[in-house]
């Protein structure tokens, strides 16, 4: 039997649409897979957060301890209800590193997730049933998981109620959509395997035409010249046989339309889809995490407070003592207080002399942070009062929080460095840092700006929905 003159048709074709396939796989879906995989990794951050506050699981202490270097699957073996906080709390610990390490060192792309990639993918996301997530479920992960859940709803806040179930369904959507998108790539790399055997070894010139007159005969002769011309790939007698089959079969005319239509590409018509999220509660939760400041704020204002009285007292001279006498024997207010303290400028990583009103900055601080207890629950009168407004009004005035507050942990830094490096010898080891609650201050602003930077991101994608016409409203 002689070589069959579509072969070569048919080779060009097919190499063609694997092409396309793969170059449709590396500039759409497989970035869109990994955006899913970092918007699940937010959303187990999220819950994972908000268990470990209510206590209902115990953060794993070796988690920075442990190394990966490949993705694996979750340990999901049985535990007792006991150990339930601490074997959950290492597992969903487990599970935010791993995704970590997808994040950040898993190349999405067609060269890189070979078939034992894409099986190990699909494995890890199976480590928790979020498309059944109860505590019925025959997975002990998922069991446990759906326990706390339920346990974490009870007695919390409506807003934090919305944040769960958001949570979970954004978590539920991401892997679905994942799945789907490696499971068709599953597809496509079987494919591409056997287009690499057209690339390489039907042109090669090392294959006897002759070997083609039986299913047998023509895939031991593959297999032949297959180390020569395909390196170390591996051998996959099952798909060089689908390949043969598309060659010499007599239904190969059926099975070359059913390998063309494996890597085909089909243009999803975008759906009208409701736009169902609460932007409201989503600025509104921006305001609220601003009022979690004052907790912070108190703490700084009564360790500058201290450090303040330590450098007075040390202004000690006779003057001192005589002015402070008569300023007590006449009922006088004491006189406002100013430092030069140095300001660092981030963009220009220079620093500047600025002459800081300490009596005016410690009241200013003090009227903010009693304020923002206020704005720091549902039920307070600020919080009330801001939820009363339109949208805008809200953005504005977090957007005018978020920029003083950025102000003022500058100039608390500055503070910072002031009291060290002016208290007298004798004193120093009695000035109190602020050093930590300037990072809780910073985490907490940072946790705001990506809250706002959410509410911003729906209203700009319904605002495109609407220009293209897409809406329900």
């Amino acid at each position: 039997m002689g070589m069959d003159p579509n072969t070569d048709e048919f080779n060009s074709q097919f190499l063609e649409a694997v092409d396309a396939k793969a170059a449709w796989f590396n500039s759409s879906q497989l970035p869109k897979i990994q955006e899913d995989y970092r918007l699940h990794f937010t959303c187990i951050n999220n819950l994972t957060e908000a268990l470990e506050k209510r206590g209902l699981i115990t953060a794993d202490p070796y988690k920075k301890d442990k190394k990966i270097t490949n993705v694996q699957k979750i340990d999901d073996s049985p535990f007792s209800e006991t150990d339930r906080n601490q074997k959950l709390g290492i597992r969903l610990g487990d599970y935010q590193a791993m995704l970590d390490y997808i994040c950040n060192y898993v190349k999405f792309t067609t060269d890189y997730l070979n078939m034992d990639k894409i099986k190990r993918l699909l494995d890890f996301n199976a480590s928790f049933n979020w498309q059944n997530l109860t505590a019925n479920s025959p997975k002990m992960n998922t069991q446990a998981l759906a326990s706390c859940i339920a346990q974490l709803r009870t007695g919390a806040q409506q807003l934090q109620i919305a944040m769960i179930s958001d949570s979970i369904t954004k978590a539920r959507t991401s892997i679905e959509e994942i799945n789907v998108t490696l499971k068709e790539l599953a597809i496509f790399q079987r494919e591409s395997y056997k287009g690499e055997i057209r690339r390489k070894v039907f042109t090669s010139g090392k294959i006897n035409p002759e070997k083609r007159n039986s299913t047998a005969s023509y895939v031991a002769e593959i297999k032949r010249v297959f180390p020569d011309c395909m390196g170390k790939r591996f051998y996959s007698a099952e798909l060089v046989e689908e390949l043969v089959n598309e060659e010499i079969s007599p239904k190969k005319d059926e099975l070359r339309r059913a390998a063309l239509s494996k890597i085909s590409i089909e243009e999803k018509k975008q759906e009208k889809v409701e736009n169902t999220v609460d932007t409201h509660s989503i600025i509104m939760e921006t305001v609220r995490i601003l009022g979690s400041l004052h907790e912070q704020y108190d703490i700084v204002l009564a360790k500058i407070t201290t450090n303040n009285k330590i450098l007075q007292s040390s202004r000690n001279t006779f003057k001192d003592k005589i002015l402070r006498l008569i300023r007590q024997v006449f009922g006088m207010s004491e006189p406002e207080i100013d430092y030069t303290i140095s300001i660092m400028d981030s963009k220009t990583q220079t620093s500047r002399k600025e002459k800081l009103n300490f009596t005016e900055f410690v009241n200013n601080l003090s009227k903010r942070t009693k304020y923002y207890a206020t704005i720091a629950q549902p039920n307070g009168a600020g919080y009330v009062r801001i939820n009363s407004q339109e949208e805008k009004v809200i953005l504005d005035f977090v957007n005018k929080q978020l920029a003083e507050n950025g102000r003022l942990h500058v100039v608390l830094t500055a503070l910072d460095n002031f009291f060290k490096a002016t208290a007298p010898a004798t004193e120093k080891s009695k000035i109190k840092g602020i050093k930590m609650e300037l990072t809780s201050l910073k985490n907490i602003l940072v946790k705001a700006n990506q809250a706002r930077a959410e509410y911003i991101a729906y209203i700009e994608e319904r605002e495109q929905m609407k220009r293209l016409g897409i809406t329900n409203e």
